[in-house]
């Protein structure tokens, strides 16, 4: 793959460039002279005949020819056809890189032709031989490894990489050549050997001159790389560091993926990188932010938890918090773990490992989760935050699990993962492991833990209740804990958090107001008296006294303090049956079933979203209703669109109160948590919900306290017995006691609040159901991909015998809907986001229609389920009009369902795909998937070999995913689909307007899909050729070829002019044709492609611009394409057109907000965030035009406000601060600062899985070197400074947390150096300098030495930043070893000379820094390698001046790092000198020349044979080197033993 400054780009509709490097004279006859040596090899392979040479053969006529051969042996037709793609894919690659090198060729020699010419020849010499198509298979893959890279460079390479395209051509040839020659040799062999060409050593040779030929072409890309971004202001540091510290990310992420493998998280609970979301992390947040301040303290001075903290191997090494439901156990386990990570040491080593479980993270289960244990749940859980705490603990895990990755439960995960981990046995760690709630399937666990022998066992701190510590715990006599009831030490803690409460009420708050004070001190003894420590009773108590004001109510409040729990919630929910509306009970029981039987968590908004469903639907709407003068309250939902006063109450949402404010106010057994999610107020409330029992309400009503207190018949008769014996009948009519007593009898048949676990999945797919059939419904994305995502699950869960069957009828007509109309079928299965990056389709659509296909379409669970439904006579009921009459009955008598239940859904799709204007390559993908699926279901033989079950189709690296997921088709299953298409949609019966436009529909599909297919390229071009002949005003055709870079400049000018033309009479003189949007796009990318071929015509600039600009009027985006367009113009230095787009752009913001996701990615990140070089900063600099860059930025962030996309408002503001740092003069860093702080803010209160670190960290490290930087400027109060201390210890993460200790380096850094050079002692920088001395003095421990390197770097960054000079010095020199072993390995492999040799190194460093002239000591194309073992890596640069970008592979001159800038910045001499000067000036350089700096040697290999670390530093005479072990151990001396804070503040 080519490094980004050599890739190519391409769009939707182009591969490629159009522009070209042009040759010198020189070079190309030097080309011509090599290509004259291969003609008259292919001549002499010919027999000497040059007329045998077909000067014209192309791709085609070869594979005829093979397909000839094969013709001839029918019997081996797998194998030729396996070899005829091999050759395919050989020949496409010749063709590119013949094209590549075609210019320094004449015609007579041109170069695909004569490699095709000698394939031929060879194909010729063995036809006949058994085995030929197996061994030419495997020859040919061979050679395409190496020419397939140079594809990657097309319209870009330069004259040396010319030449070694040129190169591999010729020993191509020479390949072919030698294969001839052995059939001469094998002449008397009637069947090949196995490898017969690869075991050849002389073919051996030419592979091994391939090989070397693509390492020299990897050194003249990182040449020519340098040389194209040499002058722009460091990109080349960018592109190549970006390499290396991508590799190294990469590393770290297989390791964690494979380790969230093994532990066996499902693939709902993953985020993209493999990894599991932390779901433990959000309920210790949640949990931590209901904390009252100075809470939990008294657990410091508890005896037992000092005594399992702080020995060295407690005797009792399990710690249990005992204490009743409801006594806080929960929330104190959190404070205890809040007050471990915070203090400095608490256990007896210098670093702490604290994993910890929550099971109230873990109600909802994911997808396939319901059989999952509770010691299952926190084996992983653990597990995985143990394994992921620091480096060298992931790294030990992965080396275990390559090993060795079956387990056989999850008490086996802990004994090979854990117990029999050599790195727990790390004497400077401690483990505390948390787990909030016990289970008797923990005992187990508890058992492995405890029973370890020796004194390194993990310390377990545990909440139960008593009962279970009486129960299990105690009789299991081999668990060693102690037990901390919790009743003995909280009561302070209780009087605080009343204090708390009251402190908020209204009535209360004010101790100043007369007698507020003796209230506050009656109700705090009465409630600590009365609820006892329950947490349950104080907050009912608490609610209740939060809403009244009267004193008798006061009063009646403390009285009930102290029923029980039961009695509490019994009370509540006979005041909620009694009190709310039938309509209320009834939305009270739906909130209830989609808590219990929902699949996930439900945020505020969207339940409110789901509850409105049945009030928003079609049927819903059809009772007329007259508008009324209201606003629609707004929800926060994004994708929510607004109502306007006229609107139907239909459509509203259920209640003009908020839906927060309601289910604090009206629903009090409902709670809103901490994460914006709706859950039940107390777990126990849900026992005490009746379930509904349809057949025998009476009975079970008067046995449960929970439901209505029915009164009987039978009871109303003795009190009217009674009454009439006492009351004369006028006094018993004029109280109404009849009316009384029929009352009181309705109240049996009225809705009661209930459990309907028949009837709940049932009611959640009619709601899901409706989503996907209703128009309006399915706009909202968060609704609609639950519904496909989760509608099968809860089809599927449906007893159909025990659900209602009013119910079961309404899911029949829907079913059919879903399936056969329109709506339905686009809503499970066609792309809705179409206004997003790709990589954010990938991340979020795609996954959700992917799961859609996999169930309905790849798998026969879903056909199976609709067959299921429709067999119940109760679905069936309503269903009375066509189609679904002859739906339900193919259903039934169908023996291929997928064939009858998605035939509607195909012919559909198909319509998509070749009849409508859709050209996105989503929406290909989309229908190309669907259909390969659907017509391999339907085909018997196909069928009978697939999978049933969907989760076969899910994992991305099953063979079976790629199959059918893969994203490349082959040109026969294009053309199957096609066929098929062409037979449902009656193409037979086409105008030729309509053929027309299947055409280009056609050469689309295949350029879109099977672009690198063997013939493709000349298939999509006659098709679109053909589309244009039928119809000549098939304007997308027209664009299509016009886009090609086959097309000139002046013939694409003339397509697109006159399209365009055409297009704007056509505007103007039909209004109805500019309201559509297919239209108006045309027009749009039309013009936009004019003005790109206009500019490469180079004869207008500004004619091209204006057209640039035109083409923003129309309504349709792409901003991919407007940065092609702003590239173009920064070549060409026209700042004044990049000025006047932006200006455009800003004019015509109303129709790119909904592309906000393509604005950041495809835009801002291209031209803002990723290159060093900023083009915006550059325009506003260049024009003075700052006012119209900050104009755009200002009306993205508040798109990105309305839409609450805070991942990406990041990214924008991430830009926007780096637009601003560019600026010439630095005026804009005030802005800058508040820019990134709001930002670092705001993401950190919004925290989304979706935003990648990197960002998050590249910003953390700039701001941190701002407030450094300020905090020593001159005359500065101390209060300043200090403030300056505070910042830059704000940015940085936990340091108990888990981090990338590489991206964060640098802030840390900051703060180590903000005290070093103040002096000041500070506990935080001391733990930080431990960390990272540790964690490298770890790497240099384990028996890894790939990783000594990142050691090196870590060790070098923190001992610059504290001016530890010698040993900074050592890790430099051991920096610079590593390199130069490195070296040698790669030079002994390619037969170089001896790495002490300087000129080896020069060499090396000469290409990396671009210097010209002469091959580069590579080993050339005679040199091979003496060994089979692989290549080695090859050693890059790993340093480079920050003054003239030289960069180093090993360092052959010293150079100086500076410590203020936390040893970031490296400087050769002769800029060290001009910085000295005052006279290095460079953008984006904030290192300043009364900066700390001091010199790092140069390598001398000869002075430091023979020894692990060199010593740089020694005089003559002394040793040159000491023992590893020896300098670990000084580095553990002086900065993890002893008084670190020392170390921080003093000077070298």
């Amino acid at each position: 793959m080519a490094p980004p400054a050599l890739q190519t780009s391409g769009s939707a509709l182009s591969s490629g460039s159009t522009n070209e490097k042009v040759t010198s004279p020189a070079e190309q006859k030097e080309i011509e002279a090599i290509w004259k040596d291969v003609y008259l090899k292919v001549v002499e392979l010919a027999g000497g005949d040059p007329k045998k040479v077909e000067k014209t053969l192309d791709i085609n006529a070869v594979l005829q020819y093979i397909e000839n051969v094969g013709a001839s042996d029918k019997k081996k037709a797998e194998k030729f056809g396996l070899f005829k793609k091999i050759v395919g894919r050989t020949l496409q690659c010749i063709n590119t890189v013949g094209g590549i090198v075609a210019s320094g060729a004449s015609e007579v020699f041109a170069p695909a032709g004569m490699c095709y010419s000698a394939l031929t020849f060879v194909i010729q010499a063995w036809q006949g031989y058994e085995g030929i198509f197996d061994n030419l298979a495997e020859l040919l893959e061979k050679c395409t490894e190496f020419l397939e890279r140079l594809e990657s460079y097309q319209g870009r390479m330069d004259a040396r990489l010319t030449r070694v395209a040129v190169q591999n051509l010729r020993l191509f040839v020479e390949i072919c050549d030698r294969t001839i020659k052995m059939r001469r040799k094998h002449n008397k062999f009637l069947a090949f050997t196995k490898q017969l060409f690869l075991n050849d050593s002389g073919i051996q040779d030419l592979l091994g001159m391939m090989d070397r030929l693509n390492a020299k072409e990897s050194l003249l890309v990182n040449a020519q790389t340098y040389k194209l971004v040499s002058d722009s202001a460091g990109d080349i540091k960018l592109i190549l560091d970006s390499q290396r510290e991508q590799k190294k990310e990469q590393e770290a992420k297989k390791w964690r993926a494979a380790i969230a493998k093994a532990l066996g998280f499902p693939a709902t609970a993953l985020d993209s990188d493999g990894e599991p979301i932390p779901t433990w992390q959000r309920a210790f947040d949640a949990r931590k932010n209901t904390l009252v301040d100075d809470t939990g303290k008294w657990i410091q001075e508890n005896e037992v938890y000092l005594q399992w903290t702080k020995s060295t191997s407690p005797a009792k090494p399990v710690v249990v918090l005992a204490g009743k439901n409801g006594s806080g156990k929960t929330s104190m386990m959190a404070n205890t773990l809040r007050q471990l990570r915070k203090t400095n040491r608490p256990g007896p080593t210098s670093r702490t490992v604290s994993a910890y479980f929550f099971m109230e993270g873990e109600k909802k289960k994911a997808d396939g989760e319901e059989t999952a244990s509770v010691l299952e749940l926190v084996s992983r859980t653990l597990l995985w935050q143990i394994a992921t705490a620091y480096e060298a603990m992931t790294k030990s895990v992965f080396q275990i699990l390559e090993r060795s990755s079956e387990f056989y439960d999850s008490l086996d995960l802990w004994q090979q993962l854990f117990i029999n981990n050599k790195e727990r046995m790390n004497p400077e760690t401690t483990f505390f492991l948390f787990i909030d709630g016990f289970d008797d399937s923990l005992l187990q666990l508890l058992n492995k833990l405890t029973s370890v022998a020796d004194n390194k066992r993990a310390r377990v701190f545990l909440t139960a209740r008593p009962q279970l510590v009486e129960e299990w715990l105690e009789k299991a006599d081999w668990v060693k804990f102690d037990t901390i009831q919790i009743a003995d030490h909280n009561g302070d803690d209780i009087t605080k958090y009343i204090n708390f409460r009251m402190d908020s009420m209204p009535i209360l708050k004010d101790t100043s107001r007369p007698g507020i004070n003796e209230w506050r001190g009656k109700i705090l003894e009465t409630l600590r008296y009365k609820c006892a420590g329950d947490y349950f009773k104080l907050n009912t108590s608490l609610n209740a006294l939060a809403k009244v004001d009267l004193i008798d109510d006061i009063n009646e409040v403390l009285a009930e303090a102290d029923k029980t729990r039961v009695d509490q919630i019994d009370a509540e929910i006979r005041r909620l049956n009694n009190n709310r509306t039938i309509k209320e009970i009834q939305e009270i029981n739906e909130i209830i079933m989609w808590i219990e039987r929902g699949r996930q968590w439900y945020p505020v908004d969207m339940l409110e979203d789901l509850l409105s469903v049945k009030h928003r639907s079609s049927a819903a709407m059809k009772t007329p209703v007259p508008n009324l003068p209201l606003t629609r309250r707004t929800t926060g939902s994004p994708n929510l669109e607004s109502i306007t006063q006229g609107a139907s109450p239909a459509t509203l949402t259920i209640s003009l109160l908020p839906f927060a404010q309601k289910l604090a106010e009206k629903y009090p057994i409902f709670t809103v948590t901490d994460s914006g999610d709706v859950d039940w107020r107390s777990p126990e409330i849900k026992d005490r919900i009746p379930s509904k029992d349809l057949g025998n309400r009476d009975a079970f009503g008067a046995a449960t306290s929970g439901g209505p207190q029915m009164i009987q018949e039978s009871e109303i008769a003795i009190v009217r017995h009674f009454l009439n014996n006492v009351c004369p009948p006028d006094l018993f009519e004029r109280f109404e006691f009849e009316q009384f007593f029929d009352k009181k009898l309705s109240t049996r048949h009225r809705e009661y609040i209930c459990l309907d676990p028949d009837n709940n999945d049932i009611k959640i797919s009619i709601t899901c159901l409706i989503i996907l059939t209703e128009e309006e419904l399915r706009k909202n994305g968060e609704l609609r991909q639950y519904a496909i995502y989760w509608l099968l699950e809860h089809l599927k869960a449906v007893d159909l015998s025990a659900a209602d069957r009013e119910l079961k009828a309404q899911v029949g007509p829907l079913l059919v809907k879903l399936l056969t109309e329109e709506c339905g079928v686009d809503s499970m299965f066609w792309p809705f986001d179409l206004d997003v990056s790709m990589k954010t389709w990938d991340l979020d659509e795609y996954l959700v229609t992917r799961s859609a296909r996999c169930e309905w379409v790849y798998s026969t669970s879903g056909v199976q389920e609709i067959s299921r439904w429709l067999h119940d006579s109760s679905v069936t009921k309503y269903i009375e009009d066509e189609p679904g009459i002859s739906f339900v009955k193919a259903v039934k008598a169908s023996s291929n369902l997928h064939r009858e239940v998605l035939s509607h859904a195909a012919k559909h799709i198909a319509h998509h795909l070749f009849r409508r204007v859709e050209f996105l390559p989503r929406q290909f993908l989309c229908a190309c998937w669907f259909l390969r699926g659907y017509l391999s279901r339907i085909n018997p033989e196909k069928s009978s070999r697939l999978l049933s079950l969907p989760e076969a189709y899910w994992d991305e690296n099953s063979s079976v995913n790629k199959e059918f997921e893969g994203r490349a088709f082959r040109l026969e299953e294009v053309k199957e689909i096609e066929d098929w298409a062409a037979t449902v949609l009656q193409k037979t019966e086409d105008t030729p307007e309509q053929e027309s436009s299947w055409e280009i529909h056609g050469a689309l599909i295949i350029f879109q899909l099977c672009r690198s297919e063997p013939g493709a390229n000349e298939i999509y071009q006659k098709r679109a050729h053909k589309a244009i002949s039928l119809n000549p005003k098939n304007w997308h055709a027209c664009h299509f070829i016009a886009k090609q870079p086959t097309t000139s400049n002046e013939e694409a000018v003339k397509l697109l002019s006159q399209a365009k033309k055409d297009l704007d009479d056509l505007r103007t003189n039909n209004p109805e044709w500019a309201n559509n949007h297919a239209n108006t796009a045309l027009l749009a990318r039309i013009t936009l492609d004019l003005g790109d071929r206009l500019w490469d015509l180079g004869q207008d600039y500004q004619l091209a611009a204006r057209t640039h600009r035109e083409s923003l009027e129309q309504n349709y985006v792409h901003f991919k394409d407007y940065t092609k367009v702003i590239t173009k113009y920064e070549e060409k230095d026209s700042w004044p057109e990049i000025i006047a787009f932006i200006e455009t752009l800003n004019a015509t913001s109303e129709t790119w907000t909904a592309y906000f996701d393509e604005l950041v990615n495809e835009f801002v990140g291209h031209l803002a965030i990723t290159p060093e070089t900023n083009v915006l900063a550059q325009a506003a600099d260049a024009t003075k035009h700052w006012e119209v860059i900050e104009e755009f930025f200002t009306i993205a962030i508040d798109i990105g406000n309305e839409r609450g996309a805070h991942d990406l408002l990041f990214l924008l503001k991430h830009g926007l601060a780096k637009t601003l740092s560019h600026a010439a003069d630095g005026s804009q860093e005030d802005k800058v600062i508040a820019i990134q702080e709001t930002a670092l803010q705001d993401i950190k209160l919004n925290h989304t899985d979706s935003l990648s670190q990197q960002p998050v960290d590249e910003m953390t490290n700039y701001l941190a070197g701002t407030y450094m930087r300020k905090a020593f400027e001159p005359n500065l109060p101390i209060e300043k400074i200090d403030s300056y201390g505070s910042l830059i210890a704000n940015l940085l993460p936990d340091i108990n947390e888990m981090l990338d200790i590489w991206e964060s380096n640098e802030a840390i850094c900051y703060l180590i150096r903000y005290h070093h050079k103040r002096k000041t002692s500070s506990n935080l920088a001391k733990e930080w300098v431990q960390r990272i001395v540790r964690t490298a003095v770890e790497l240099l421990a384990d028996e890894d030495e790939e990783n000594d390197d990142c050691a090196y770097w870590l060790l070098a960054r923190v001992l610059t930043t504290v001016e530890d000079v010698k040993n900074s010095r050592i890790a430099w020199t051991l920096r610079n070893m590593f390199q130069s072993d490195a070296l040698t390995k790669w030079q002994n492999w390619g037969g170089q000379s001896p790495t002490g040799d300087p000129s080896a190194i020069g060499s090396l460093n000469a290409v990396v820094q671009g210097g010209a002239g002469g091959e580069t000591k590579d080993g050339g194309a005679d040199a091979r390698p003496q060994t089979n073992e692989p290549a080695p890596d090859k050693p890059t640069w790993f340093v480079d001046c920050d003054g003239c970008h030289r960069q180093w592979t090993v360092m052959d001159e010293p150079l100086y790092t500076c410590a203020d800038c936390v040893g970031a910045i490296q400087l050769c001499e002769q800029c060290y000198a001009r910085m000295k000067r005052g006279e290095l000036k460079r953008k984006g350089l904030r290192c300043k020349k009364d900066h700390a700096f001091f010199e790092v040697p140069r390598w001398d290999a000869g002075m430091f044979n023979g020894g692990s670390v060199p010593l740089p530093d020694s005089k003559d005479g002394e040793k040159r080197w000491m023992p590893l072990d020896q300098w670990r151990g000084e580095l553990r001396k002086m900065y993890l033993d002893g008084d670190v804070s020392e170390v921080v503040v003093q000077a070298a």
